[in-house]
């Protein structure tokens, strides 16, 4: 099974990976979304929540398909968005829009631009499966210098809220808690690092 797929642009600060990771979960996603040429109308909706992906997979997008790519649309005027959904029609060039939540939810208040983004391909990114949680929490850790075995990161992924914003949490607590105690990752710090974040006890044997 493919663990990353490599994409086609230079890493740009830490939130920009080369490698976007792609699992059973997401590959629907990007199969869709990298197919530019059949999106309707050549526009498209890209939904997920900080930390999935958006912005590395519009980079890609824009690389490969020479379109445009609007990150947090939702923050962006009416004016904006209907213009680069118009030129997406009058230059042949696709664009691709994302945001954490849902055209409805942007606070638009033109029509014609609601009705056009309701007529793009709108994707959501779902939440992370077991294999891609395990991969990001390495992915995570590994910018920070810290390895995480594939075993600690399997035993983490089956133990926590599988959601991208609970695994960049538990990253970081790992990160931190690892700087604290001055020690290696093992099955004992992973454990406490989610008794942390789920308020529990987490015991005192690996």
């Amino acid at each position: 099974m493919t663990r990353q797929f490599a994409l086609p642009f230079a890493a740009a600060g830490p939130e920009a990976d080369s490698a976007f990771l792609v699992t059973d979960c997401n590959r629907a996603v990007v199969d869709r979304l990298f197919d530019w040429t059949r999106l309707p109308f050549g526009a498209a909706v890209l939904v997920g929540p900080p930390g999935s992906g958006k912005t590395v997979i519009g980079r890609a997008f824009v690389t490969g398909s020479g379109g445009c790519f609007i990150d947090n649309a939702d923050g962006e005027s009416d004016e904006t968005l209907f213009h680069a959904w118009n030129r997406a029609q009058t230059q042949g060039a696709p664009v691709l829009f994302a945001a954490a939540s849902l055209p409805a939810q942007w606070g638009i208040r033109l029509p014609d631009l609601l009705s056009r983004l309701g007529a793009s391909l709108l994707v959501e990114i779902p939440p992370p499966d077991e294999e891609m949680t395990a991969l990001l929490l390495q992915k995570l850790l590994a910018r920070a210098g810290l390895a995480l075995p594939d075993a600690l990161a399997a035993y983490a992924a089956v133990r926590m809220e599988r959601s991208y914003p609970a695994i960049r949490d538990l990253a970081r607590t790992i990160d931190e808690m690892a700087l604290a105690m001055q020690r290696p990752i093992g099955q004992r710090l992973v454990r406490e690092a989610l008794a942390t974040l789920a308020g529990t006890d987490g015991g005192s044997t690996d």
